[in-house]
Order: structure tokens, then C-alpha cells, then sequence
């Protein structure tokens, strides 16, 4: 196996055919027996040389959107709400549906997941056993809420630009337990991270038991202070639990620097790991406060794949996570974050010199990065985002929250400053002179 995975590597982000990969995989495996013993890695996709440890130029990022699929006269902005799996991933994903199909015998992969694992837990900054593989970031946030031990009138502080992935377990738990959901206003925008540390702070009580906070916003795009709002949850004897869903795959995290107690990711946003893939961090020191969602608290099991006990995992999808963090590897996390900021930057620039625009995200670079929301002047959001989409072959998402209805933009490393200024050029145009929007849809009652 290591001949062939070291000639893996000394390539850049796939470029390889299913076939030809299906070939090197099971010449890796060299069949059934090898597949029972714990992999070094596994066989995926080749690489190009790494972008790792250079600061990329255009002409680099050209290349990378080269190993996706996407439609070249899309301009998909949306990644907030599904990112485009890169080929690689896809491959990944493809070959061991049909490695499962030819031969089921090893259904549960342990070795192969156990390595996911691994590289999660490193990708992170945690450590193998506080890291379970899950489907969805509302699976990690309801392992946490339905895992505290509550008793009646215990508090959770939740804000008020809280994805209902978020919420909803605590809706339950009130109605279950009789616990009580203390919700703060957040500032729109944010002006420094002492305003938004002091918002959460005045709702803390002597009953509080967990903070609840997304890493992003997915209302604003507001950057939580993560190491000062876990050091305030500590102080009140509370545990924090973060929503990861619109971090993970873009913005670095390291567990031990922040002090966070638990950690729910999406894989597929801005990780591009493709649906049905997910991450949950829970803090070794207090995995023996928080009880796992599914199955037996076997005592001696307590590392954080018992919070995973929920039967089996669609392998595929799970095996190809190692994929996606193998590109991003090689593309390097800084340089993912640094781009992905730029452009967000440039979103929110951009966006401040059209007349009459309200940026509802941070100007603060420490609050703000790459999903900016904003209104603007004659632009009814929902139409507007969908008009886009028909008229100009545009994607972005038109958000509804609340009494929020604005223009999010969500941009990754693979897109363009040439694509964002075509999105603003466009806004400016219709906010001076505004088309004719199509009716807003009613969301289902």
C-alpha cells in the first residue's frame, strides 16, 4: 500500500478517473485481508503539487476551480447554504459505493473511519477521541443539548440569530424538562467584540447551564469571539456549545485555544464534503457530563465516537470527509481563510459605496469574514435573489430571519473577484433602477 500511496502523493487535487482510481484503490487494499488492517491513509484521488506553503495567485485558484464540476456559467455564491463537492470528493465517494456493492463484507469500515477520525480531530486541533463523524451539524448540536443533564429551571443562553438547528432542541427540552431558553439580542452590526461579549454576559444567572453560539452567524455573518465567550461560560460554571455549521472548512479552529466545550460542523458547506457528513468536538474533560444521544453510557467507552451510536453511517460520504480534508491540505487552511476573506471583503466594500446600503455585518475584521448580508435601497431580498438566479445565472441567498430580509453573500475559495464585482455591478444597477421583481413565495404555514 505505501508504494502506491506515496506515488498518490506526490501529486496535486485529483485529476484522475473513476476507473483509474478504482484500480489504484484496490491495488492499494490488495483485497479482503488488507482491508482488515488499520490504514496509514486512505487511497485517495492523486494530488498536484501543494499550494500549502506559497501564497496563491490568480492563476494558482485557476487551477483549483479546475477540479470542480461546476457549471463555468454559474455564479454560485450561496456556499452557506450547500458547497459544490470538488472532484475528488465525488470520486471518493463513487468508488466505495462500488467497492460496498461488489463486496459488502467490511460494511462498517472501522479502520477506515478510525483514520477520518484522526484527521478530523488534527484538521481541529482536538485529539482523536474527543471526535465523532455525524450527518449533519443539527445532529451535533442536539447530541449536546439532549446530552446536559437538565433538572427544571435550568437556563441555556441562546441568541437571536440562532439557526433553528440550534433552537429547536431547546424548544423540546423546555416542553420535556421544564428548563428555560434565556435569548439575547444580538447588535446588527456589531460594532467590537467587548459589545458582543457584554450582550451574552448580562444574561447569564446562578441557574445558567450552557451558552449557545454559532462560530458565524448565519443571519450576519457575525464572527463570535469564541476564547472570550468560552472564558465567560467558565466563570458562570457553564458549558458552551458552538454551532459550527458556517465555519467548518473555511475559518481555522483550534479547540485548545478557544476552550470550547463542544463543536458541531457540516461537512457539506464549507468543507465540501458532500451531503449527509458532519463533525462533533466534545471536550475530553467533559465528555462525563453529557450523556450520548443514542445508545448504552458504557463507562468504559468514554471517548467522543460513543456519541456517534447512531447505527450505521453512510460509509461512503464518511470516507469521503478524508477526501475533502485532503484538499483542503493541500490547498492549505490559511490560505482558504485568506481568500475566502478577501473576498468577503470585497462583498462588503463593494456593497458600501451603493447608495442607501445597510451592512448588517461587522466592518470589524475580527468579527467579520466571508458571509456578508446587507439591503438595499428598491432591492426586495427574497425576489431580488431570485431573479438573480433566473436572469442572470447568479446564485446567492435571499434571507428571511425574524423581521431580517436581506441579500447574503457566502463566498469561498473558489470563486472569483471578477464574479463579485459582476453581483455588485448588477445591485448598484437595480438599486438605482429597480426591475421588475417576480411576487415573493409564501413559505409553507
Amino acid at each position: 500500500m505505501s508504494q502506491t500511496m506515496n506515488r498518490s502523493r506526490r501529486l496535486f487535487l485529483g485529476g484522475t478517473t473513476t476507473a483509474a482510481f478504482g484500480i489504484a484503490v484496490a491495488s492499494a487494499f490488495g483485497g479482503r485481508a488488507a482491508a482488515q488492517e488499520a490504514p496509514a491513509a486512505l487511497p485517495l484521488p492523486p494530488r498536484r503539487e501543494s499550494l500549502a506553503a506559497s501564497r496563491p495567485d490568480e492563476a494558482a485558484w485557476t487551477k483549483v476551480r479546475s477540479h470542480f464540476s461546476l457549471d463555468p456559467k454559474l455564479i454560485f455564491l450561496n456556499n452557506g447554504t450547500l458547497g459544490p463537492a470538488p472532484d475528488a470528493v465525488v470520486q471518493t465517494r463513487e468508488y466505495y459505493n462500488r467497492l460496498l456493492a461488489v463486496d459488502p463484507t467490511d460494511n462498517f469500515r472501522s479502520k477506515e473511519l478510525r483514520y477520518v477520525r484522526q484527521q478530523l480531530a488534527k484538521f481541529i486541533q482536538a485529539q482523536p477521541g474527543e471526535v465523532a463523524i455525524t450527518h449533519s451539524t443539527t445532529e451535533g448540536m442536539n447530541i449536546f443539548a439532549h446530552g446536559v443533564d437538565w433538572k427544571p429551571g435550568d437556563e441555556v443562553i441562546i441568541g437571536d440569530q440562532e439557526h433553528f438547528g440550534a433552537v429547536e432542541p431547546y424548544q423540546t427540552l423546555v416542553q420535556r424538562y421544564g428548563i428555560k431558553i434565556v435569548t439575547v439580542q444580538l447588535p446588527i452590526p456589531a460594532q467590537s467584540t467587548e459589545q458582543v461579549v457584554s450582550a451574552y454576559a448580562k444574561a447569564f444567572t446562578p441557574r445558567t447551564r450552557a451558552l449557545v453560539v454559532s462560530h458565524v452567524s448565519y443571519v450576519t455573518g457575525l464572527v463570535a469571539p469564541l476564547r472570550e465567550l468560552a472564558e465567560l461560560a467558565h466563570a458562570h460554571g457553564a458549558l458552551i456549545s458552538v454551532d459550527g455549521a458556517q465555519s467548518f472548512g473555511v475559518l481555522s479552529l483550534d479547540t485548545v485555544a478557544t476552550g470550547i466545550d463542544h463543536f458541531a460542523g457540516a461537512g457539506q458547506k464549507w468543507l465540501l464534503a458532500g451531503t449527509g457528513t458532519g463533525v462533533n468536538y466534545v471536550r475530553r474533560e467533559v465528555q462525563n457530563k453529557l450523556w450520548p444521544l443514542y445508545g448504552y453510557d458504557d463507562p468504559a467507552f468514554h471517548v467522543a465516537p460513543r456519541y456517534e451510536r447512531s447505527g450505521q453511517l453512510g460509509i461512503p460520504a464518511a470516507l469521503g470527509i478524508a477526501s475533502a480534508l485532503q484538499f483542503q491540505s493541500d490547498i492549505g487552511q490559511k490560505n482558504i481563510e485568506t481568500r475566502a476573506r478577501e473576498l468577503g471583503r470585497q462583498v462588503r466594500e463593494g456593497a458600501a459605496k451603493i447608495p442607501g446600503a445597510r451592512l448588517l455585518s461587522s466592518s470589524d475584521p475580527a468579527l467579520s469574514a466571508n458571509i456578508n448580508v446587507f439591503t438595499l435601497p428598491n432591492i426586495p431580498a427574497p425576489q431580488a435573489a431570485n431573479l438573480l438566479g433566473k436572469q442572470e445565472n447568479i446564485v446567492i441567498r435571499g434571507l428571511v430571519h425574524g423581521d431580517v430580509k436581506a441579500l447574503r453573500i457566502s463566498t469561498h475559495f473558489y470563486n472569483t473577484p471578477e464574479q463579485v464585482d459582476r453581483l455588485l455591478g448588477i445591485l448598484a444597477r437595480w438599486s438605482k433602477d429597480p426591475p421588475v421583481f417576480p411576487a415573493e413565495q409564501k413559505r409553507p404555514a
